[in-house]
């Protein structure tokens, strides 16, 4: 990819917002977020909603204007829920990605690309568009076309992802611990992965199940002449969320705790 996609966060007003823009750019391959006027960054809660994509807040730069953010950009794309009498065009996301797509062929290595988005409640500025040589939309029901930052963010970038190839289309590797629905990936030439955080053998579910088993009868939780489906329940929840090794030597040392409790 010949083009640096650079997201500017302006007069962003909830931290949270940011984990959750930090999330969404990372998530289809990009990693370089500038700000402007914007809210703490790194407090507890971008740092949690960011699920992961730390790095993209701690290298983010800051930047006492937008002027100075976009300095070295020679594309740069702002983006507004609504229309304006602008002169600049007013284009759909995907059209806007279709045009960097092109410029991504043409364009010399290492050029950059801004994609600036406003304040939550009020967008960019008048005088922020100003600066900008495209005006992005994302097209929603016109009856309700309310979007959170890190929705447009994850849209935004989504377009831009296909538009340049930013990721690759094959399905992800599940990370271990991470199974149904989760959209967390891993690199598939990592190797080095710990056994003891991949999902546990079915040996040693065995083992934990008779283990559980013992338990439950020592306590009088269930009745070993009459446990109804009380085994087969509790089989089905771990087989269907599965814990790592040592997710499983946690439950185990619970039970183990269990049967013969110490003073503490």
């Amino acid at each position: 990819m010949s083009l640096e996609i650079v997201f500017v966060m302006v007069g962003t007003t909830h931290t949270g917002n940011l984990g959750a823009a930090a999330r969404a750019m990372k998530t289809m391959g990009f990693t370089t977020m500038r700000l402007v006027d914007t809210c703490s960054h790194l407090s507890a809660e971008a740092l949690a909603r960011s699920s992961g994509a730390n790095d993209v807040l701690k290298n983010a730069q800051s930047f006492d204007t937008l002027a100075d953010a976009i300095a070295d950009c020679r594309v740069v794309v702002g983006t507004s829920a609504r229309a304006r009498q602008l002169a600049v065009p007013l284009l759909a996301c995907r059209e806007i990605a279709d045009e960097i797509g092109s410029l991504s062929q043409s364009l010399p290595d290492g050029e950059k690309v801004a994609m600036v988005f406003g304040q939550e409640r009020s967008g960019l500025s008048n005088e922020s568009l100003d600066l900008c040589t495209r005006l992005l939309r994302i097209p929603c029901n016109p009856d309700f076309s309310s979007l959170n930052l890190g929705s447009a963010v994850q849209v935004v970038s989504y377009e831009l992802s296909q538009a340049i190839a930013s990721v690759p289309l094959g399905a992800p590797i599940p990370m271990p611990g991470k199974w149904k629905g989760s959209t967390e990936a891993v690199d598939a030439s990592d190797n080095s992965a710990d056994p003891d955080d991949l999902p546990a053998t079915s040996e040693a579910m065995g083992h934990f199940f008779d283990h559980l088993d013992r338990v439950m009868i020592s306590t009088g939780f269930m009745n070993p002449d009459n446990p109804r489906l009380l085994r087969r329940r509790v089989r089905r929840y771990f087989e269907a969320n599965r814990p790592t090794g040592n997710e499983l030597a946690i439950f185990r040392g619970i039970l183990s705790a269990t049967e013969k409790p110490r003073n503490r």
